[in-house]
Order: structure tokens, then sequence, then C-alpha cells
């Protein structure tokens, strides 16, 4: 029996691949003609390859690496290397948690969602970034279940990544990493790590106060960076005034998450298509924390711990998104896959936990049922 679950769930991982190889050819050979690829194209040609400051520019390690996988597999091919990158970055953190195999295909389903699969299985920094990211997350899993973890360089090297990839990334890292540290080294209960989550909401705010100033003007460069003659690119009204960065942070954490608005979307064929996969996205979030609320509506309780885990980073990742993709719906789309597998499996780990401390509590209930009857 355990051979045969072994087997099915290879089966499903090697399809899962397959998949993937799908849309490394479908993006190669057809979305292309409808829109361009990003830098692929500049990547595989080396713009910069071989700089001396490759090591540590983003750009330059792109070129450095893909041009190599050119000059060896040819310009199709080079883009295998980073498609296995993103599939390990999917595979990691997932095989740390304990999915039936009905869970880990509706998991893999979001995860093949054609925006996230064309960006992610070409050569491509989104390829890298789900895979950093979730090296990271497969880390944190061990550590909330206290489990040893032996893959130091890996993790190393992840953090190194994450830090001339994506540095803003850090900053809700490390929060969810003290979050997670200061519950489990000074065992906190229910209330204390709801004082924990206040103070963490303390901090972050004080945070950005405390860097108004340098965020404000960063948010007036940004809207330099995107052409109006580019014809996805939107007027910029969110960064009209002095702190408009956080007067409009909740509305542009929104839509440069979800990407295309509904007259976008029906204004281009790519556009309605993340369009879609965007209402689907957040349809499952709803729906999952829909199930979490009743959840702590019958018990009376709110697992504070695992909605702890899942806000301290996923808040500070939205918000250091936004000005990416708030003023750009392709671009929202686009810099979105690079956490969107972390998001998605950090949430169905959290979900599972919660539910398995449900049914936990409801056993326990139920005996106590029992014994009191018996008495």
């Amino acid at each position: 029996m355990k051979i045969k679950f072994i087997y099915t769930f290879n089966k499903i991982w090697f399809s899962y691949f397959i998949i993937k190889v799908f849309y490394m050819f479908f993006a190669l050979f057809v979305y292309s003609k409808f829109t361009t690829l990003g830098d692929t194209d500049r990547y595989l040609s080396g713009y910069e390859a071989f700089s001396n400051d490759f090591w540590y520019n983003s750009t330059a390690l792109m070129d450095t690496v893909t041009y190599s996988f050119t000059f060896l597999l040819g310009s199709v091919l080079a883009n295998v290397p980073f498609l296995v990158l993103s599939f390990i970055g999917v595979f990691y953190p997932i095989s740390r948690l304990n999915l039936t195999q009905s869970q880990l295909l509706v998991l893999l389903a979001l995860l093949s969602l054609p925006s996230f699969s064309v960006w992610t299985s070409i050569a491509s920094k989104e390829a890298v970034g789900v895979f950093f990211l979730g090296i990271i997350l497969g880390f944190f899993i061990d550590f909330v279940k206290k489990r040893s973890n032996s893959n130091y360089f890996l993790v190393f090297f992840s953090f190194y990544l994450c830090s001339i990839f994506k540095p803003q990334y850090l900053v809700g890292i490390v929060a969810l990493f003290i979050f997670i540290f200061i519950s489990r080294k000074f065992s906190l209960r229910g209330f204390g790590k709801l004082i924990l989550l206040i103070l963490f909401f303390v901090f972050s705010f004080l945070a950005l106060y405390i860097f108004r100033n340098q965020i404000n003007e960063l948010s007036f460069i940004v809207p330099l960076h995107f052409s109006m003659d580019a014809g996805s690119t939107r007027e910029n009204t969110l960064w009209v005034y002095d702190f408009d960065v956080f007067r409009n942070a909740p509305y542009g954490m929104f839509i440069g998450f979800f990407g295309p608005t509904l007259l976008e979307a029906l204004s281009k064929p790519t556009h309605f298509l993340a369009f879609i996969e965007s209402m689907i996205i957040v349809g499952v979030f709803l729906y999952g924390s829909l199930k979490l609320i009743l959840i702590s509506l019958n018990t009376g309780r709110m697992n504070v711990y695992f909605f702890g885990i899942f806000l301290t980073v996923s808040l500070w990742i939205l918000f250091v998104h936004y000005p990416f993709g708030a003023l750009n719906p392709g671009s929202a789309i686009r810099y979105r896959e690079n956490f969107y597998a972390f998001l998605v499996i950090l949430f169905y780990f959290c979900y599972i936990e919660v539910k398995i401390n449900y049914f936990h509590y409801q056993m326990v209930k139920a005996s106590a049922n029992i014994y009191h009857k018996k008495l």
C-alpha cells in the first residue's frame, strides 16, 4: 500500500513537471506571439554576461547564467534549467506537508494556472524567485513543525539569491522569522501570541513612519520607470501628493496583486485570461478564509499563531510589491509570480494546520462529553 501511495504521488509530480514543459513550449512559440516574454530574449543573448558585478547584480547574473546555458544547450533548451528551478521551488516546500492525494491535486491545480506556469517555465527572474522563496518556505515549515533541517547551504544560498533579486521581500521574511522564533522561544499561548501579533503591527507602522520620507520620495521615482507609450500602462493617479504611497496602499496592494481591472480585461485577450485567473485565486483565498472563520466561530477560538504566520509575511510582501504592479497590469501579474507559490503554499499549510487542530479539538470535546455522560 505504501509503495502504491508513493508511486501515485510520483506520478502526480511527474505530470506536473510535464505540464510545465508544455507551458515552456507554449510560452516560447505561442504566447510570445501575443506579448513579449519580459527580458527572456535579453537573457538568452547575454547582454551583460560575465560582467564584473554579476555576483551581486541580478540582471547581470541572469545574463551570465542564461547565456551559458544558451551556449551549451541552445536558445530553446536553455529555458529548461529555469523550469527545473521553479519546479524545485514548488516541490521542496510541498514535500514538507503531510498532504493527501486530493489535497496535493488541489494545490498543484492552483500552481498550474497559465500565467504562473508561463512566467516560471522560461528563463526569467520569476523562475528564480519561485526557487529561492520555495526553499525559504520549506525552511520555515520545518521550523514551525520543529523538524531538523540540514540543508543549510541550500537555505543560505536561497537567502543570498533573495538579497540580490528581491531584497525588499526580506522585510517580510525577517518579520515572519521573528514572529515564529519569539512564539517558540517563550512558549507563548493564545493571548501571548495575540499580543505579539499586535506588536508586529505596531512596530511595522512605526518602521513605516520612521522611513516615511524616504518611502515617499521613492514612490515618485517609480512612475518614471513606466512608459505611457506601453499599451497597458495606467495613468499615475496613485502617487500624486505627498504620502499617497501610504494612503492608497490598501487599494494598491489589491490591484498590484490582482492585475487587470474588468475594463482592461475586456480590452486584451491576455489581460482577460489574467483577470479570470485572479478571480479564481482570490475566490479560493476567500473561500479558505471563510472556512477558517467558521471554524473560529464553531470553537469560539481563533488560531492566532497560524493567522499571524500568514499575515506577518504576506502583508509586507504585498506592500513592497504594489509599487511595481499598480501602474501596469502586465507587470503586476508577471512580478506576482515571484511570490505567488510562496503565498499559496503558506496559506494552504496554515489552513490544514488549523483544520487539524480543529478536528483534534472536536475529538477532545466529544471524549469529554462521553466521559461526563458516563458519570
